[in-house]
């Protein structure tokens, strides 16, 4: 039971934290529960002025009481929906909802890291509604980090202070937070479950690596982005600066100094990869490998070799994708040319991610012929629209690739269980991603469709609770929140419909999530194919 906890009104709690007084709300979610939600708090001092890109600072504490019953801005980008710079620079805040502020025993805590390329995103409810979880006694937490650029620039010169991966550095000043505070709120500082999707997994994984998380989780849920290799291009805050007008030369303080006065509308809308970059479809600003030490950092080598002897070897972990991953990744393909015409210039687009990176053009080039004759049967230029089913299966099988070296890592170095699932529930009107995308007469379940299972989108609608899609909300959502509590994921909903057993080193079994809940072999004898390009570039599974 939280001491910290105060109710002179049941609609607007007020919670004592660490820093300060917050004022909640009680909301009701889509099918009537209710719950208490805190919006936009703030974990560390705005990173404006001369904090931008620096590591995130601790905020000073402040008086009164704080309202917190309204989601703020999210951290500046280009928005995937309107294509303009929405959201703010100063982003550092956190989202709280707890099914009640009152228990007999402190609730398990989620903490979901949201994803969009490392540059997008929003970590409210206004994108990810938490109602689904908040039917379970749990919290859920959102963390707000800085994104783009403003999260992921990066100095080699030391007098600089700006070593990188601020926006990992951000979330990790949350985490902090969120094991201070977590009583306050009725949660159980030693429950604490990070869970993230897309590049919000991605992140999730460099914090598994990293040492300095250790203690600040317990727990952790990976859902459809691995990454063994940080895969960061090289000079890109020079090439910013210059596109932005900069007409020095590549020396760090004087392009710290240019791109610290820069507009941040201009920071985070340039575009200046070269069409061979975009070709081959790569990102700009990420996570890198710190060119120095210091206290904080993040990263000091790459993940493949951190997690080798990482602390979180030791902590349970499921991971999973789902079943048609490759369709988010050739949307437009059938409508608009440009992109047939991107797949036949550049035909190592369809490499996973490390190939890009690690291998010569010419060795890039190889190895993207040799995938699309394996798969679609034909050369690059040959490709045409009869394509399309063989390139969504590139894809997926490049997703399930990085997934696999992840689980064979674990079995390798690690000491706790290991679950895998496939998420392929094929709805008509429910996968929310593959109908923005593809249109309601593409069927399958594309990369982002989970999450309309286990969050409110804005497009989701309240389904009548006979409808399977109801029942796989149910249960993805209790799955999830009780291996948050106990580190066993088999809840007493599903317990009696399958038995979801940790990963071994037999045939690789995974947890088939569709109307029902199977446990099958994951049968994708092709991943043999991904095994060989690997080890003809020379590039270390794990």
């Amino acid at each position: 039971m939280s001491p910290n906890y105060t109710c002179s009104d049941e609609t607007a709690p007020v919670v004592q934290t660490t820093h300060g007084k917050v004022r909640g709300t009680l909301l009701k979610g889509i099918y009537e529960d209710l719950f208490y939600a805190f919006d936009g708090i703030p974990y560390a001092a705005p990173p404006l002025g001369n904090l931008r890109f620096r590591e995130p600072l601790d905020i000073k504490p402040w008086e009164g009481t704080r309202d917190c019953s309204k989601p703020l801005s999210k951290c500046i980008q280009v928005s995937s929906y309107t294509k303009l710079v929405e959201g703010s620079e100063d982003c550092l805040y956190l989202n709280v909802s707890t099914k009640t502020l009152l228990s007999e025993k402190l609730l398990p805590v989620m903490v979901f890291i949201h994803g969009g390329v490392f540059k997008g995103g929003d970590c409210s409810r206004r994108a990810w509604g938490p109602d689904y979880i908040m039917r379970e006694d749990v919290i859920h937490v959102s963390i707000g980090h800085r994104l783009g650029p403003l999260g992921f620039a990066s100095f080699a010169d030391p007098s600089l202070k700006i070593p990188g991966n601020a926006g990992l550095k951000d979330i990790i000043m949350a985490l902090h937070w969120v094991k201070a505070n977590a009583s306050n709120f009725n949660g159980d500082p030693d429950r604490i479950t990070i869970f993230g999707h897309s590049s919000g997994s991605v992140l999730c994984q460099m914090l598994l690596a990293s040492p300095q998380t250790e203690g600040l989780f317990h727990k952790a849920i990976l859902m459809a982005g691995f990454s063994m290799k940080v895969n960061r291009l090289p000079q890109l805050e020079y090439r910013l600066a210059k596109h932005l007008g900069y007409e020095g030369q590549n020396v760090d303080s004087q392009v710290l100094e240019f791109l610290h006065r820069a507009d941040p509308h201009l920071l985070v809308s340039a575009d200046f990869l070269t069409p061979a970059e975009k070709g081959y479809d790569l990102m700009a600003f990420k996570p890198n490998i710190e060119s120095y030490v210091t206290p904080n950092a993040v990263l000091l080598a790459e993940p493949i070799e951190l997690q080798r002897n990482s602390w979180s070897n030791r902590i349970p972990i499921i991971l999973g994708a789902n079943k048609d991953e490759g369709l988010g990744s050739v949307t437009n393909f059938k409508t608009d040319p440009k992109i047939l015409q991107m797949f036949q210039e550049y035909p190592e687009r369809v490499l996973p991610y490390d190939l890009k990176h690690l291998c010569d053009s010419a060795q890039r080039r190889e190895l993207g012929l040799k995938t699309l004759e394996y798969f679609c049967k034909a050369r690059g230029e040959y490709l045409n629209l009869e394509h399309f089913d063989p390139l969504v299966e590139i894809y997926t099988h490049n997703t399930f690739h990085s997934l696999d070296r992840l689980v064979k890592a674990r079995l390798a170095f690690g000491q706790a269980p290991t679950y895998v699932y496939r998420f392929a529930f094929d709805s008509p009107d429910f996968n929310f991603y593959r109908i923005r995308y593809l249109g309601k007469e593409q069927r399958g379940v594309t990369h982002v469709d989970e999450l309309g299972y286990i969050f409110v989108l804005p497009a989701t609608f309240k389904l009548d609770k006979s409808r399977p899609e109801f029942s796989t909300i149910c249960r993805m959502v209790s799955m999830l929140v009780h291996f948050a509590a106990t580190s066993d994921p088999n809840s007493p909903l599903t317990k009696p419909l399958v038995d979801w057993k940790p990963a071994g080193s037999g045939t690789r079994m995974v947890l088939n999530i569709t109307e029902e809940l199977k446990f099958i072999p994951l049968s994708m004898p092709k991943l043999q194919f991904h095994d060989d390009l690997f080890k003809q570039a020379g590039v270390a599974l794990f």
